[in-house]
């Protein structure tokens, strides 16, 4: 529910899902974004779907590395 939270709030749309992970995106280019988010380190999806990536729940450390890298990301876009 956090990830859901803090991604809506950073201004991403999110799949409705009960699973442990999110789908989540709007991405001009998922695939760059994907990039530079596990060029901090941190392992999300580029599944296949355009403009969408996808993020498994993790620990909490696992989710704050996360949402750190994202946040990054929407600065880097200067959105």
């Amino acid at each position: 529910d956090r990830l859901v939270t803090e991604l809506r709030a950073l201004g991403y749309e999110v799949t409705e899902s009960d699973a442990n992970f999110v789908q989540f995106g709007r991405f001009p280019d998922a695939h760059a974004a994907w990039r530079r988010i596990l060029d901090r380190g941190v392992l999300v999806r580029d599944n296949g779907v355009p403009g969408w990536l996808r993020v498994t729940a993790g620990t909490p450390a696992e989710n704050d590395a996360f949402l750190d890298a994202v946040r990054e990301l929407k600065k880097e876009q200067g959105s």
